[in-house]
């Protein structure tokens, strides 16, 4: 799995970042110098490439961008963290569990549970109406293993950028990320 970012004005850009990231992936792994196919959505609008055993997932926030590409399913979420009334953010879209999480640490747990349910419902393919059916946090913690309608993802946190927080989910406890920039 790789993860490649781009710092730098992005809007208007995602879908040829997004190929540029994935062509990339192909050609480190591979090797393969090849045409890329055109996007495509499911019903839910995760895009996808038909026809290529290659997964990817894209978010942004402020002049950060990036892609999660994988051989397997991932799902990725980064946000800069902002003022905001979090508890009443935390009530409206988050598990009771996970809204007590918030008023417990304040806004770096809502950004905390934000990018982690972001990243698991890109990796579900869902979409938001399925933010609040799960939970993140078991136990008054942050949740490595998230179940969500018999899927079982791993959500794990990096760091990409001072006040960003960063989730990915993806199928496998162990895999090892690697992080490109792209230019």
């Amino acid at each position: 799995m790789t993860i490649y970012t781009f710092n730098g004005e992005h809007r208007g850009r995602g879908e040829e970042l997004a190929r540029r990231a994935v062509g990339m992936h192909a050609e480190e792994c591979w090797g393969l110098g090849m045409r890329l196919p055109p996007f495509a959505r499911t019903k839910h609008g995760k895009p996808y490439l038909e026809g290529l055993p290659l997964h990817f997932s894209v978010s942004h926030t402020g002049g950060l961008w990036c892609c999660m590409v994988s051989e397997s399913n991932v799902g990725i979420d980064v946000q800069e963290m902002k003022s905001a009334n979090y508890g009443k953010l935390a009530e409206r879209f988050f598990a009771g569990e996970e809204a007590r999480f918030v008023n417990e640490n304040g806004a770096g747990g809502f950004f905390d549970v934000w990018v982690r349910k972001e990243a698991c419902i890109k990796y579900i393919g869902e979409g938001l109406p399925a933010i609040s059916s799960f939970s993140v946090v078991k136990g008054g913690k942050l949740a490595e293993l998230v179940e969500y309608k018999g899927q079982v993802c791993f959500v794990k946190p990096f760091e990409l950028a001072e006040g960003v927080k960063c989730a990915y989910c993806c199928g496998s406890r162990s895999d090892s990320v690697w992080k490109r920039e792209l230019r």
